[in-house]
């Protein structure tokens, strides 16, 4: 099996986030749009939960613009952030065709 790096400016733009955030943010999301049927991210946010338990954007994350969702999991595994998997073994995505066909992954740091 070959291993692919993360592509480098998204782990350094989401390192740079996480510094920011406090250690016990929770629940923290990835919110994506896809380019119609094909398979490139054409938006990217952070979000976090807040006090209210209503979500908060935070940042939108430039660097994922034109990857692929496999692309952002790793990079996400490789800042430190981990997600919960279907049972097939990929990363749980929630999809919300409501909402543009956004696409949901709840992101969160072991402890």
């Amino acid at each position: 099996m070959t291993v692919i790096a993360p592509p480098v400016p998204l782990v350094a733009q989401l390192r740079a986030v996480v510094e920011r955030l406090h250690p016990r943010t929770y629940p923290v999301s990835i919110r994506a749009t896809l380019d119609g049927t094909g398979s490139r991210l054409t938006s990217c946010a952070l979000w976090t939960g807040d006090f209210d338990a209503l979500w908060a954007h935070r940042t939108d994350l430039p660097a994922a613009l034109g990857h692929t969702m496999l692309d952002l999991e790793r990079s996400l595994l490789a800042v430190g952030y981990i997600y919960a998997l279907t049972p097939s073994g990929r990363a749980k995505w929630r999809y919300d065709p409501e909402h543009g066909g956004l696409h949901w992954l709840e992101i969160t740091k072991p402890w």
